[in-house]
């Protein structure tokens, strides 16, 4: 692989970008530019982990620097950018399917709705960690932003599905949100979570600890009530079982007010 010149990677970022609305030339000149930069030096091992779709093993500067190119693209071509986007999809390595899932987060939120709606089939198709990351967070973070409404009606549907799949999705989505500084509205993510965490067992385990963990920090209080109310209503043995295992990741104050509400069912 060659030495990262800035001046070159911008200028073969930009000649990339103005095939923006030419997908086939679009791809080629990808093809291209990812292999200039394929790193060659790659151990076996680290090969073995990336099996499940063929990579340029591509510094993420590079990519990041495509990414600061087509963005302004997208914002104004949104039409030719969702096209773009099923077509780095549909190609089929790692570096254009991180594209795809990125480039879904570049476009405004009323014009990706057909691309958001294709995110289970995507997040089915993949089994790998940093394309699925890419789809629950990048591709959503407009939406999010922009429309939470409509994040919150997608996130609901992923929810209260009966797959675990969906569920563990939802949850995974939700981690971004709760995760941000400014985020306030808890009662609509505790309404859309109910059901997931009602379901909740071995499956959905780590990201129902995850997510009940990120609630806490946004408020000790309203997750304690909200887990009172669950655990009030007749709650399902397989739920009780699952919060006993992931109650030491819990904060003492919460571990304590969670014991007191399981002690409370068998008295």
């Amino acid at each position: 692989m060659p030495a990262i010149d800035l001046a070159r990677l911008k200028t073969q970022a930009a000649r990339l970008a103005d095939n923006f609305s030419n997908h086939m030339a679009f791809l080629s000149e990808l093809h291209a530019m990812l292999d200039f930069y394929t790193n060659r030096t790659m151990r076996a091992s680290q090969v073995a982990r990336r099996l499940s779709l063929p990579t340029y093993h591509t510094p993420a500067p590079v990519l990041r620097q495509i990414e600061r190119e087509l963005a302004p693209v997208a914002e104004r071509l949104p039409g030719k950018g969702v096209l773009l986007a099923v077509e780095l999809w549909k190609d089929g390595s790692l570096e254009s399917r991180l594209l795809a899932a990125r480039l879904i987060g570049m476009i405004p939120p009323a014009d990706a709705t057909t691309l958001l709606a294709r995110l289970p089939d995507w997040l089915a198709q993949t089994t790998d960690k940093e394309i699925r990351q890419a789809l629950l967070t990048d591709s959503l973070a407009r939406i999010r932003r922009e429309i939470p409404e409509a994040f919150f009606l997608l996130l609901e549907e992923w929810l209260k599905s009966p797959r675990a799949a969906w569920q563990i999705w939802g949850m995974q989505a939700l981690i971004p949100l709760l995760n941000d500084p400014g985020f306030q509205n808890l009662p609509a993510v505790l309404r859309i979570l109910r059901p997931a965490v009602q379901a909740a067992g071995p499956t959905t385990q780590l990201e129902l600890q995850a997510c009940l963990v990120a609630l806490e920090r946004v408020s000790l209080t309203e997750t304690t009530v909200f887990l009172r109310g669950l655990l009030s209503d007749h709650p399902p043995s397989m739920l009780l079982r699952t919060l006993r295992r992931v109650l030491p990741a819990f904060s003492p104050r919460l571990q304590t007010a969670m014991r007191d509400m399981l002690r409370s069912i068998h008295e």
